[in-house]
C-alpha cells in the first residue's frame, strides 16, 4: 500500500493538471464571451451547459457520482460565465428565501443577486430591463402550480429560458423555545407545505402569512412571541435558532423554478415547452386544443386552468408538453393550435429541469 505522502503528492500533481486546464478553459471563456458580446447574445446558454452535462454524466465512473459531476460543473460553469459578463439577477427575497437559494445555487459566482418583493416585481424588473434574468417559483410538488407566478407571466410577454428542481427544507426558526411560540409567520406556500406538522405541534399558534420566507424569518426576529417557517439559510442570516428541522408534511417537497429572459433562447435536442392558451367561451374548445397534442403524439406533462382577469369566467390553461419548438411536429402543432384558440403565448423551449443537489 500506499504510503500517506505519497498518495499526497499524487493528489498535487493531479490538482496542478487540473488547475491548468481550468486555466486554460477559462481563457476560452473569455473569448467566447467576446464573441458573446460582439453578436449581443444572453450569457447564460442553459442548453448548451445540458449538453455538456449529458456528456459527462454518461462517461462517469466510480467512485464518482454523476451528482458530484453535476455540482462541480455547476460551479465551473457559473464561473465561466462570470468571465464573460456578469448578470443582474432578480429573485423574491428577502435573503434567505427558497428562491435566493435557487439562485445562489445557479448564478453563484457570475450572478448579481438582487432581491424583489413579491413574485410580480421579478416579473416585472425582467421585463423592464432592470435586470438580465429572473428567478420565480412555478410549482410545488406539495401544493401544485404557483397562481402569483402563472398570472403574471399571463400578462407579461417573456421566455422562460431554464428550470430548475430544489428540494425544499422547511424548519421551524426562533430565538425562544417552542413552548412560548404565540405566532408563526410564512409565505402560503411554505404554510401549506407544513400545514399538519403546524398543528399537531402549534396548536394554538396564530398563522400569519408574508410575502416570503424570509420576510417572515425577519418578523420572528423582531417579536418576542414568533417563530417563522424558513431555510437554514435563513435561520443562518437572521440569527434565528433551528427549533425543528424538515418539518414538511411529505417528506420529498421540492419546488420547481423558472430562469426567464427579455430573450428566448434556441434548445438543442430534447426539450420541455410551455405554452398559455385561451379558448374561446364554447362547447368543445378544451377538448379540440388537445386533440391537437394528440394528433401531434405530444405528451402532455401538466395542464393547469386560470381565470383570465379579463371577462368573467372565462379561463386560459397552462400547458407543460414533451417536445421543442424546433421540431417539425412541435412547429406545426402551434400552428394548428393558433387557428383552434382565442390565444397563444409561447413561452419558450427549455431543457428539462434537474434536481439541484
Amino acid at each position: 500500500m500506499r504510503t500517506i505522502e505519497d498518495i499526497r503528492s499524487a493528489i498535487d500533481a493531479i490538482d496542478d493538471r487540473i488547475l491548468d486546464l481550468l486555466v486554460e478553459r477559462s481563457r476560452l471563456s473569455v473569448e467566447m464571451g467576446k464573441i458573446k458580446r460582439s453578436r449581443n447574445m444572453l450569457v447564460f446558454d442553459p442548453s448548451r451547459e445540458e449538453e455538456i452535462l449529458n456528456r459527462l454524466t454518461e462517461r462517469c465512473r466510480e467512485p464518482m457520482t454523476r451528482f458530484m459531476v453535476e455540482g462541480i460543473f455547476r460551479e465551473i460553469f457559473s464561473a465561466s460565465r462570470s468571465l464573460q459578463r456578469r448578470q443582474r439577477v432578480a429573485y423574491l427575497g428577502p435573503e434567505g428565501s427558497f428562491s435566493h437559494q435557487g439562485a445562489f445555487r445557479v448564478f453563484s459566482e457570475d450572478g448579481d443577486l438582487v432581491p424583489f418583493r413579491d413574485i410580480e416585481s421579478v416579473v416585472q424588473a425582467v421585463a423592464s430591463a432592470q435586470v438580465d434574468l429572473g428567478v420565480v417559483p412555478v410549482e410545488n410538488s406539495t401544493e401544485g402550480m404557483i397562481s402569483q407566478t402563472l398570472d403574471v407571466m399571463a400578462s407579461t410577454r417573456l421566455s422562460v429560458i431554464h428550470e430548475f428542481l430544489l428540494p425544499i427544507r422547511n424548519c421551524l426558526l426562533a430565538s425562544i423555545p417552542k413552548e412560548k411560540i404565540r405566532r408563526v409567520f410564512s409565505h402560503p406556500q411554505a404554510i401549506a407545505q407544513c400545514r399538519t406538522w403546524l398543528s399537531s405541534n402549534l396548536p394554538g399558534a396564530s398563522i400569519i402569512e408574508t410575502a416570503s420566507t424570509s420576510e417572515a424569518a425577519m418578523a420572528a426576529r423582531s417579536h418576542d412571541d414568533a417563530a417563522a417557517v424558513a431555510s437554514p439559510m435563513a435561520a443562518e442570516i437572521y440569527g434565528l435558532s433551528i427549533v425543528a428541522d424538515n418539518i414538511n408534511d411529505l417528506s420529498e417537497n421540492i419546488t420547481r423554478f423558472w430562469v426567464i429572459s427579455k430573450a428566448a433562447l434556441p434548445v438543442a435536442g430534447h426539450a420541455k415547452t410551455s405554452v398559455i392558451v385561451t379558448l374561446e367561451n364554447k362547447p368543445g374548445a378544451l377538448y379540440g386544443a388537445l386533440g391537437v397534442f394528440a394528433r401531434s403524439s405530444i405528451n402532455l406533462t401538466k395542464i393547469e386552468s386560470r381565470p383570465s382577469k379579463k371577462n368573467p369566467w372565462e379561463y386560459i390553461f397552462f400547458i407543460d408538453f414533451q417536445g421543442n419548438l424546433a421540431d417539425t411536429n412541435v412547429a406545426e402543432a402551434m400552428e394548428e393550435l393558433r387557428s383552434a384558440t382565442r390565444d397563444l403565448i409561447v413561452l419558450g423551449s427549455y431543457p428539462e429541469g434537474r434536481t439541484l443537489t
